[in-house]
Formats: structure tokens, sequence, C-alpha cells
């Protein structure tokens, strides 16, 4: 069986040039050939126990308060930014739609603490940071807090030379059409 990152890696043009626009929506054009399942992509990844600021993780989460949340996305794609003693603050990068994605990400790419692309590279992000970059305004709808008790699987790590490139797989799980969430959070940044 060829793994996600195997995937990811044929179905990427040839010439990609790291963090091309153009490049991103050619692939997320052709993405839609690629079919995984959540449980296979959080395989796919490095399990961690313990999450580091500035990386991006996927992982199962079922909502505190899910009986008065009008929607919640049960598998996160996070960047978490700020952590505490029961939980932390992060990104998820699945409540826009794909194309405010990768604006955003492409904007945070300047946030970087290198550009090595390897277990070395995060993101430089602070809350006070991401208020004050008007470039970087699609992350409004993305800030959410998790707490660890409602988290219903292991981190998995997702390696920074494949960031951009599984932030369009369409792997969010919303408990509403995501054209619902993407629709709400357009209002957000506008």
């Amino acid at each position: 069986m060829t793994s996600l990152f195997e995937k990811l890696d044929n179905e990427s043009p040839a010439e990609l040039q790291r963090r091309s626009l153009d490049s991103l929506d050619w692939f997320r054009n052709n993405v839609r050939d690629i079919r995984i399942r959540q449980d296979q992509a959080l395989r796919e990844g490095e399990v961690v126990t313990t999450l580091e600021l500035g990386k991006m993780y996927m992982y199962y989460y079922d909502a505190l308060h899910k009986d008065t949340l009008p929607y919640f996305d049960k598998f996160p794609l996070v960047v978490p930014i700020r952590k505490y003693a029961t939980g932390f603050i992060g990104l998820n990068l699945h409540y826009i739609a794909p194309r405010y994605r990768m604006i955003l990400l492409n904007e945070m790419f300047e946030y970087l603490n290198n550009t090595n692309m390897d277990e070395s590279t995060r993101f430089r992000m602070t809350y006070d940071l991401l208020k004050s970059v008007s470039r970087l305004k699609y992350f409004r709808p993305c800030l959410k807090e998790y707490l660890y008790s409602q988290i219903r699987s292991q981190f998995s790590l997702v390696p920074s030379q494949y960031w951009e490139l599984v932030a369009m797989l369409p792997m969010q799980k919303f408990t509403v059409n995501a054209n619902t969430v993407y629709s709400e959070s357009r209002r957000k940044f506008t």
C-alpha cells in the first residue's frame, strides 16, 4: 500500500517550487484523486505524545460542549500557538476554505524559525502577532481552544515539508457540511 506522503510526492508537480501558490492550486485541483481516511492519515505521521508550538498536528477530537456548539471539527489539523496545563490554543486550518488556507499558510511562512523544512522547522506564531499583521487576517476563524481531556487519539506530527499539501487534503470532519463552516468563517475576516 502506498503511503500518504508517497502519494503526495507523486501527485505534486515535478517543478513544484516551495510555497508556490500556482503549484498549490494545481495540487488542490488534482487532490480529489487522493482518497484517504483520517485513520490512515494518523498512521502516516510520526506519533508524538507532546506538542511543540509552531508545528502541525492531526488528531481526533470530541468537543466538551458539543451539544451547544453549532459545529466542530472532529479531526483537526492544528498549529498550536500557546499551551497551558489543561490544553492549548491553535490554528485549525480546516475552518477556512482551501484557497484561504493557502493564502494564510503562504503568509505564515514569513514567520518560520528557519527555511530548512525539516524536523527543526516551526512557525513563530503568537496571538499578538496574528492580531497585529493584517495579512494574517484569515487566522480569525481558525483560532480554537483544545482540551487535552477531549483528545481521542494520539497526535500525528505532519512533517514540515508536507504542510501545504496536507492542508489541501479534504480530511476535515465537521459535524455539519464544510461549506456551511466556510461561509460563516468568511464573515469573520471580511
